[in-house]
């Protein structure tokens, strides 16, 4: 649990990072686009003197004459103040004019840029929430007390897979090939530890057929527990390991004949290690 626990905080510290980085980018897009607004505002500005400009001209007959009216002045210095003030006038609409419109294309690559950027961030905080989510549902089911059976002798009984409430009663349903269900299919997220339902001793790890990669769990009243289909055993497990309640002993998969379907763990219940019974009352008073 102190495990699971860590796992989650470095989750939770991975989740509040990812949000703060997609709020920084749309924080940088409002500001693009109040920039960008801004500059619109003054070219039409500029456009609408221009036009002011062209209008003059116009009435006035015409370039040459707009200009000679400008230029001519009663003494030199007059006059080459009024071509100083044109020739400032003309050059810095045209630089800002100019400037506004390499900002404003420089300004669309970065917004295509920052879209492209927030996608890839935002689908990172969605998997990232995901993964903080699974593992908050992981640490519940771990700090669950085990519970004392009141079916058979166990000193302490949990669910197969940490605070899994997915599965019915399918004992005795059909099967391939005429077979019968002899058990209970407990479905979880693929990789879900496995955990050992009570304290025992592992007494066969093997793989193959219809069960694909499988563990039995034989308890210390004698019962024996068969988890099939799953995707690999926890480091350490290995036959004749001792196990404790709760600890993990393998991963959820759907291997054998339940490759391409979803992950679960066909478990049965094998009293006294005799033939299997129904397992869905014990794991039902589990929950």
């Amino acid at each position: 649990m102190s495990e699971l626990q860590t796992e989650l905080d470095t989750a939770a510290a991975e989740y509040g990072r990812l949000e703060t980085q997609l709020a920084n980018t749309d924080a940088k897009r409002r500001k693009l686009e109040a920039d960008l607004r801004e500059a619109d505002k003054v070219i039409a500005q500029k456009a609408a003197l221009m036009q002011v400009r062209a209008g003059a001209i116009y009435k006035k007959g015409g370039v040459s004459s707009y200009l000679s009216d400008l230029v001519l002045a009663p003494n030199p210095n007059v006059f080459f103040k009024r071509l100083y003030y044109m020739e400032i006038l003309g050059k810095g609409d045209t630089q800002l004019i100019d400037g506004l419109q390499v900002t404003q294309s420089r300004a669309d690559e970065m917004m295509a840029e920052l879209a492209r950027t927030r996608e890839t961030q935002a689908r990172l905080v969605e998997q990232q929430k995901d993964k903080k989510v699974e593992l908050e549902a992981k640490l519940k089911g771990a700090r669950t007390p085990a519970k004392v059976s009141k079916i058979r002798a166990f000193s302490a009984f949990i669910l197969p897979i940490g605070g899994s409430q997915g599965f019915a009663n399918t004992w005795g349903a059909p099967r391939s090939g005429g077979r019968r269900h002899k058990g209970t299919d407990i479905m979880a997220s693929c990789g879900a530890p496995v955990l050992a339902v009570t304290d025992g001793v592992i007494s066969n790890l093997h793989s193959g057929g219809n069960g694909g990669i499988m563990a039995y769990l034989r308890a210390n009243n004698g019962d024996i527990f068969f988890y099939a289909h799953l995707k690999g055993y926890a480091p350490g497990i290995r036959n004749g390991t001792r196990v404790t309640v709760g600890q993990k002993i393998a991963m959820n998969g759907n291997t054998g004949n339940a490759r391409g379907g979803p992950c679960h763990v066909h478990f049965e219940w094998h009293k006294g290690g005799g033939g299997p019974v129904n397992p869905y009352p014990l794991l039902n008073s589990a929950r």
